[in-house]
């Protein structure tokens, strides 16, 4: 087997929400495909099968939140194609790389949970331990599922974590930025 590294930049950015082009914002509907890897490949001596950019963007900024009836348009999960590469000769990568995704959904799903059911706190600019609380509980399940998939190369624990993830996007449905059920 071909050994990779994997790179997963997770940045949560308390910025104004911009649209970059090259930003793919996670969908229910539509799944990553090898064709939306637009970065540049590593140099072949890495022996990287993939690299990717996740990113989080919270914007609580407090004169655009005032009046909102719920935070979930405030926290949106991306994937950056431009700096996100994927060897397309093992297709076990880019499951691996939607697992990923969907699992930063639950965390972004987790964490507006979380700004909506602490408001207050939201209001008066104390929500960084929020933002902590659930990047910490995540960087551990992320762990987790990276030992127990073998990076995604252990069937029976890809489906188990496929399973599991699925089951808490749909306990997190009402915080769902895009499904059909929240339009």
């Amino acid at each position: 087997m071909k050994p990779f590294i994997l790179t997963f930049y997770l940045s949560i950015a308390l910025v104004q929400l911009t649209f970059a082009q090259g930003k793919l914002e996670w969908s229910e509907t539509k799944k990553l495909t090898i064709n939306d890897f637009k970065g540049t490949p590593p140099d072949p001596s890495t022996a990287q099968s993939l690299f990717v950019n996740f990113s989080q963007d919270v914007n609580v900024n407090k004169d655009k939140i005032t009046h909102l009836k719920t935070f979930n348009a405030q926290v949106t999960n991306y994937f950056s194609q431009d700096s996100s590469w994927i060897d397309q000769t093992d297709p076990s990568r880019l499951r691996y790389v939607i697992t990923h995704f969907d699992m930063n959904e639950w965390m972004v799903r987790a964490l507006r949970k979380r700004l909506n059911e602490n408001r207050e706190l939201v209001l008066r600019g104390a929500h960084q331990a929020i933002l902590d609380e659930v990047t910490n509980a995540f960087e551990k399940i992320k762990l987790a599922y990276d030992n127990e998939s073998n990076y995604g190369n252990n069937p029976i624990g890809q489906m188990n974590w496929e399973t599991r993830i699925n089951e808490q996007l749909a306990a997190l449905a009402d915080y769902c930025k895009t499904c059909a059920a929240n339009k």
